[in-house]
């Protein structure tokens, strides 16, 4: 009964939690590459854009980014779009948008006024490959900057801020992984041993 049970974990597919598909940052937790919270939309004037780049069609179904926490700046949810890159890497015609409400994100405090906003309610996304800007907006909003990554964080009607990247990550639903045929193999042999 023991090999049957081993055999059936070691060769039945799996499923794979959420996939990372795009990360901004090397680790969103690092607080020592935070630079400063970027207004998104400081009372209608300014929208935070950073560019990200897909080397394969993806859907994305989540995403995870660093804002000023202190109220009124989190806790009225956000718009997430999608935009092309358009003339001189301007931000050029929105693709994607879906206001998400506070009650779809959990939150992670990273200091007494950051923290990451995580959901995983993104729905009817799918981009094929290429480059892209992606937007967090609500009338009083921040969104965090770190030094590194790409360095493309644009807050219109202002301007890029060089080498600054928005902290964030893009996830995918995961998917079913089949194992590799080496692990098939070792569960046959266990049912031999057995």
């Amino acid at each position: 009964m023991f090999a049957a049970a081993m055999f059936a974990a070691v060769t039945l597919p799996q499923v794979a939690s959420a996939g990372v598909v795009f990360q901004s940052v090397p680790d969103l937790n690092d607080t020592t590459k935070l630079t400063s919270p970027w207004c998104s939309s400081c009372s209608g004037s300014y929208r935070i854009f950073d560019q990200f780049t897909l080397t394969t069609s993806e859907t994305i179904t989540g995403f995870s980014v660093a804002l000023y926490s202190p109220a009124p700046y989190w806790g009225q949810g956000l718009n997430f779009s999608i935009w092309s890159v358009g003339a001189g890497a301007q931000p050029g015609t929105q693709l994607f948008s879906q206001n998400l409400a506070d009650a779809d994100f959990t939150t992670q405090t990273l200091q007494y006024n950051a923290l990451i906003a995580t959901t995983d309610d993104v729905a009817g996304l799918t981009l094929g490959a290429g480059t892209y800007y992606a937007s967090f907006y609500n009338y009083e909003l921040g969104v965090w900057g770190y030094t590194g990554g790409g360095g493309k964080l644009l807050q219109q009607s202002n301007q890029f801020h060089t080498g600054t990247s928005a902290g964030f990550i893009l996830t995918d639903a995961g998917h079913t992984v089949p194992e590799p045929t080496s692990l098939a193999l070792l569960g046959l042999g266990l049912l031999g041993a057995v």
